[in-house]
Formats: structure tokens, C-alpha cells, sequence
């Protein structure tokens, strides 16, 4: 992906710009990123949060635990309810974007299929993608879900 990019949400209610090369890229199969996508995961990719900033509108949030007990922060237009971006309250300085709320996705290549163990039986993901039941080793994400 390029070092720049610009998203939003369906209405065009909440509009953001990142900059800065993505740390990580994936797609979550946990239940709370199926709960919150209304499919079977979510593709998203970290970046720092140096980078990013709102340029339009206030999203909305909602403050959840994770397993591990860090608060995640999902952030969704409050219009239209598209999900935006997430935030791990022990890492202030990553931001995880949808994918599909970028302008342009079509440069998004994931690094790994992460919390499998929770992935549905119909949803056939790509095997040449490595897995992890949970969160990869050595990713600075350590929580469920992005």
C-alpha cells in the first residue's frame, strides 16, 4: 500500500487521511470483528497514528474489552454506522483502519489470517496466507481482534 491514503465512511458524514507505511496487514476472523463487520472478518491494516488525523465530521465510538482486558476503541460513522478505524488502549500509537472504508482498497495485500479459531466453517479463506489461532507472535498488537 502507498504511504498515503484517504477514507471515509458511506455517507461521507466522517472522512480521515493517514500517512505513514502500514505496520501490519489482516484480516480478523474474531467474533467481535464478525459482530462489527456483519460478515465473516474484517481486512484492516495498522498504521501509525502519527499519521492520521479526522479532516471531516465526528465518529462515533464504542469502547469495548478484549480478552486480554485492554479497552479497543471502535470507531463508526454514527449516520450510516460504517465501522472506520479501531485503537488498542495499550498501543495509543497504532491505529487500525477498515479497509473498506480507504477510497482506494484495492492495493490491501494481508500479511496473515489471525484469530482462526473463531473463522466459520464457511468462509474459505486463502491458503497461502499464513494462520494464527490468535494473534501472531511478534506483531505489535498483542489483543483480540484489530
Amino acid at each position: 500500500m502507498s504511504d498515503k491514503r484517504t477514507g471515509g465512511c458511506l455517507c461521507g458524514a466522517v472522512r480521515y487521511e493517514s500517512e505513514g507505511e502500514p505496520v501490519f496487514s489482516l484480516q480478523c476472523h474474531c467474533r467481535d470483528c464478525q459482530r462489527s463487520s456483519g460478515t465473516a472478518y474484517i481486512a484492516a491494516i495498522r498504521v501509525p497514528a502519527a499519521g492520521f488525523r479526522i479532516t471531516q465530521g465526528a465518529p462515533k465510538r464504542y469502547v469495548g474489552k478484549a480478552d486480554s482486558g485492554n479497552e479497543i476503541i471502535r470507531a463508526f460513522c454514527g449516520d450510516c454506522g460504517s465501522p472506520l478505524w479501531v485503537q488498542v488502549s495499550t498501543r495509543p500509537d497504532i491505529v487500525g483502519l477498515r479497509v473498506g472504508s480507504l477510497d482506494d482498497p484495492s492495493a490491501f495485500r494481508p500479511d496473515a489470517d489471525i484469530f482462526v479459531k473463531s473463522a466459520q466453517p464457511w468462509d474459505h479463506m486463502d491458503p497461502a496466507l499464513p494462520k494464527y489461532d490468535t494473534y501472531p507472535p511478534g506483531q505489535s498488537y498483542p489483543t483480540r481482534g484489530p
